[in-house]
């Protein structure tokens, strides 16, 4: 898992979400979350705007490597 997969899985969990949820919220489907989560792919970023506008995420907490 990469660091921008793990990050979105946490902030996830935080939000008490499953994948289908969070993923509709934020407009991919559940299997394109758990790619990203996976680090299989990236998250576009249309993805990366919706996550930072729907939960008030700070991207750059996102692309933190500490």
């Amino acid at each position: 898992m990469n660091k921008l997969g793990a990050k979105i899985k946490v902030l996830r969990k935080q939000l008490n979400l499953n994948q289908n949820d969070f993923a509709k919220t934020i407009g991919i489907s559940q299997g394109r979350l758990s790619e990203i989560e996976q680090g299989k792919t990236k998250p576009s970023a249309e993805t990366l705007y919706e996550i930072r506008n729907k939960f008030n995420v700070d991207l750059n907490w996102l692309f933190d490597e500490g």
